[in-house]
């Protein structure tokens, strides 16, 4: 399974990309306070899938990608 550290990283680095260095918890909101865009969150996503984890037979929804919990979740329940 992904670990939390990974998904931080990957994470941080979308936001790097975007020269956002802020720092950011698990729970905070990542595509609902504008930091990241629809587009970023499909990288995760892809992401995700090239390390296993198949979302091909759910409704894409950006809101359960807001946070790495959220993201750590849908890990959980997807692997």
């Amino acid at each position: 399974m992904i670990d939390r550290d990974a998904v931080r990283e990957f994470v941080a680095a979308l936001l790097r990309r975007k020269d956002d260095m802020s720092a950011f918890t698990d729970t905070d909101s990542l595509v609902l306070s504008g930091r990241l865009d629809s587009i970023e969150i499909l990288q995760i996503v892809v992401f995700l899938e090239d390390r296993g984890i198949d979302f091909s037979d759910q409704e894409f929804d950006q809101e359960a990608f807001d946070s790495i919990a959220r993201i750590m979740t849908r890990i959980e329940v997807r692997a």
